[in-house]
């Protein structure tokens, strides 16, 4: 079975498989770095809340 296969196509083959694991490799990078930007945002509008609800500037009401 192996001797079907001609060292053209076996490259061809081989430099399919390694193109797929590079764009999977670059899918999952992408996804990271979205969640990233994700996070950094839910945290800039954490604090842009927390500061909005302080009753004096600069402070946050700790008895409400």
């Amino acid at each position: 079975m192996a001797d079907s296969v001609s060292g053209v196509n076996s490259s061809g083959l081989l430099a399919a498989v390694l193109q797929q694991a590079a764009n999977k490799q670059e899918l999952a990078v992408a996804v990271v770095k979205k969640g990233q930007e994700v996070q950094a945002a839910q945290g800039e509008a954490a604090l842009k809340l927390i500061d909005s609800a302080a009753a004096v500037p600069g402070r946050i009401d700790t008895y409400a």
